[in-house]
């Protein structure tokens, strides 16, 4: 085994641990109106909270404004509804950008929404510079097991490189893709896929820098990671240090990088949704506790625990607060914060890494005789092989096939259900005409431009996040037209089934 802070840093990124580096608690919010996810901000950082968690409705996330007949039943039910920069304001009202590290989630309009924030922190006289935080921006894990896409697989992935290099340029503290595996075991992967399409992930996103001219160093350092954690408790803390130890001989042996942070895999944990139950929720509590302890075991830098209502919807205030406290036993009540490496030594967690790190290079090696990432996502073998995993999961079992739903426990549900949850509901948008800036950010999304300062305009101009999604969108089609007229076949980035028209994959999305 290793030693806590050296390569191939399995036994942590930090000489010492969490005895003076604890881990971040997040926990998520995003509900209903900006004005409501700013009173659950205000209510989880006045408890203890750490670091901001952001999640978005699904019209934000496939860049629908919230008055557009395809957002009917979806403005802000499974996250906050953002519009405009004004809104973003208002979920940040009262909060110091500068010192509140600030997580989203949001992926095919990351780049809208990096434009909003940015303005925003100018608006407040936050420097841009000073803003901190994670973006996730990850659209090859979307395409792979989410499916929340509003463009080609390659028009997407540019946009998140956009992100990348802006984020590069300027916004030192900002990680601008969090890279994730835990997605695909959400959707039915075994840990070694997993941590195996996490690093795959990571090395497209650092070839695709270079080619745009940018050193392993000047990018790695600024990327993090999402994994989940299950309910094996000594199998998913070994996960952690067998991906750490896979990423770090990795990146060593493929790009050769000179500074040592370029090989030091950070990672932020979400417990699984997937292993909640609906019935008897407050079961729940238990099976997050044991998924927290395996996280915090594995030496993680960052840890979202679910509520126990999860299994139904983004948690209510009650599930949100037990969340919160279960993190903050764990880190000011328990021993697990007091040592560097507390498994270290540990001839089973070594065992179990071992294996681990084994089956995810296997896959690895299995994607590079394909072809490599993204062609295993065009094909859609990999997607197969998670659909054949996921047949075969069997789920939580306690409570589940024998619970008596109690009245009690009914109402509970009930009360939990009712909270953030708006159906049929339209929002207005108070977005502003601003013909010019979007269609620059048309031209710039023609020319294969970088979007972010076209993007930056027009949020300074309070477009809205749908008025912004479709010049992008115009743009991508000039150019397509352009392509044709030469000659250049069109790019074959979408997935068997896929309909072709972006506005008609939203529509699909939303509709389900």
């Amino acid at each position: 085994m290793g030693t806590p802070g050296t390569y191939p840093y399995d036994a942590g990124i930090h000489p010492t641990g969490y005895t003076t580096r604890p881990w971040t608690i997040r926990q998520l919010a995003g509900l209903g109106d900006p004005e409501d996810t700013n009173t659950r901000f205000r209510y989880l950082l006045d408890r203890g909270e750490t670091g901001l968690s952001l999640a978005f409705d699904l019209p934000t996330q496939m860049g629908l404004d919230p008055d557009d007949p395809r957002a009917l039943g979806e403005v802000g039910r499974c996250g906050v509804s953002i519009a405009t920069v004004d809104d973003l304001a208002a979920v940040f009202a009262g909060i110091p950008l500068d010192e509140v590290s600030v997580s989203m989630t949001i992926n095919a309009t990351a780049p809208v929404l990096l434009a909003m924030w940015i303005v925003v922190a100018e608006e407040s006289a936050t420097p841009p510079p000073a803003l901190r935080g994670t973006l996730q921006n990850e659209m090859l894990k979307e395409w792979l097991a989410r499916k929340a896409c509003v463009f080609g697989l390659d028009d997407s992935f540019r946009l998140s490189l956009d992100v990348v290099e802006y984020c590069v340029r300027h916004l030192p503290k900002v990680n601008p893709v969090s890279i994730s595996g835990g997605h695909a075991r959400e959707a039915g992967a075994g840990r070694d896929l997993e941590i195996a399409l996490g690093i795959a992930d990571a090395e497209q996103y650092v070839r695709g820098m270079l080619e745009r001219g940018f050193t392993v160093d000047q990018v790695a350092p600024q990327l993090s990671f999402i994994y989940g954690a299950h309910m094996e408790l000594l199998a998913e803390a070994a996960k952690y240090r067998a991906a750490r130890r896979l990423y770090a001989r990795r990146m060593h042996d493929l790009f050769a990088p000179r500074d040592p942070r370029s090989q030091k895999m950070r990672i932020q944990v979400n417990t699984f949704g997937s292993v909640l139950a609906a019935s008897e929720p407050l079961n729940n509590v238990a099976r997050t506790t044991v998924q927290a302890i395996a996280a915090v075991l594995g030496g993680v830098q960052s840890l979202h625990v679910c509520g126990f209502d999860e299994a139904t919807q983004t948690p209510g205030e009650l599930s949100a607060r037990v969340a919160l406290r279960v993190q903050q036993i764990l880190q000011q009540e328990t021993d697990l914060a007091r040592y560097a490496d507390a498994l270290g030594g540990s001839a089973v967690i070594e065992g179990l890494a071992g294996d681990i790190e084994r089956g995810a290079a296997d896959w690895l090696d299995r994607i590079a005789a394909r072809g490599g990432l993204m062609a295993c996502l065009r094909s859609g073998w990999l997607e197969g092989e998670i659909d054949e995993a996921a047949y075969h999961d069997r789920g939580p079992l306690v409570g589940v096939a024998d619970a008596d739903h109690s009245p009690a426990e009914a109402a509970l549900v009930r009360q939990q259900r009712a909270s953030g949850v708006i159906p049929g509901r339209r929002r207005p948008v108070s977005a502003r005409p601003a013909p010019a800036p979007l269609a620059r950010l048309r031209t710039a999304a023609g020319r294969r431009e970088n979007v972010v300062p076209a993007l930056l305009e027009a949020a300074r101009a309070r477009a809205s996040l749908g008025a912004m999604c479709t010049a992008i969108g115009d743009g991508f089609r000039d150019r397509a037209e352009r392509d044709a007229q030469h000659g250049a076949p069109a790019p074959a980035h979408r997935p068997p089934g896929t309909p072709d028209h972006p506005t008609d994959r939203r529509s699909d999305i939303c509709a389900e």
